[in-house]
């Protein structure tokens, strides 16, 4: 689905997101610049590994700061699911809500 946001919207709706979080949850919604980004929980933690290098936080840690973010912040949403290539097995897709905007076309 596809979605027109004003620069300014994204800009407030960071700016709330931003204001209320702590450092590690922040960098995690740093990942996601737009509602056509979906990473899996295990795409969070290497890209966070990939920025930070030695200071990235564990696989576990990751999971755990986006289970806070998914389930209760209500920050990001399933979006479906993925087959990781490595292990075969499916994987959650994370990516920020959008609204539901059905009831504008009615």
């Amino acid at each position: 689905m596809k979605t027109q946001v004003a620069a300014t919207s994204k800009q407030a709706f960071r700016g709330l997101i931003n204001s209320n979080l702590p450092d590690r949850e922040r960098e995690v919604m740093a990942l996601f610049t737009g509602y056509d980004v979906e990473l899996s929980r295990k795409q969070i933690w290497k890209q966070l590994c990939a920025q930070q290098g030695d200071r990235a936080p564990g696989e576990g840690g990751t999971c755990g700061r986006v289970n806070a973010l998914v389930n209760v912040k209500k920050l990001l949403v399933s979006r479906g699911e993925r087959i990781d290539p490595t292990t075969g097995k499916p994987q959650e897709l994370l990516g920020l809500p959008v609204a539901n905007q059905l009831q504008l076309f009615s």
